[in-house]
C-alpha cells in the first residue's frame, strides 16, 4: 500500500478478473480481512429480430450523403 493508501493488483490478476480502469469495488471487512468484491456491469444483450428493416436502413452511399 502507497503512502495514499492505493494498492496494486498485479497485472496477471486484473487480466484473469476481467479487471479494467475504473472498476469499482465493494469493500467488506470480515475477521480482520478486507475482500474487495468488483461491481461488474452485466453485459446487455440486444435482440434485433423484432426490429423491422425499412429501405431507408439500406440507402446507397450518395443517398445517405446527400439525401438525394
Amino acid at each position: 500500500m502507497d503512502m495514499r493508501g492505493r494498492i496494486l493488483i498485479p497485472l496477471n490478476e486484473r487480466e484473469n478478473l476481467g479487471l479494467k480502469a475504473g472498476t469499482e469495488f465493494n469493500l467488506t471487512r470480515k475477521d480482520g480481512v478486507l475482500v474487495l468484491k468488483p461491481i461488474l456491469v452485466e453485459p446487455l444483450r440486444v435482440d434485433g429480430s423484432c426490429r423491422k428493416w425499412g429501405k431507408e436502413a439500406f440507402l446507397d452511399s450518395g443517398e445517405a450523403t446527400f439525401g438525394e
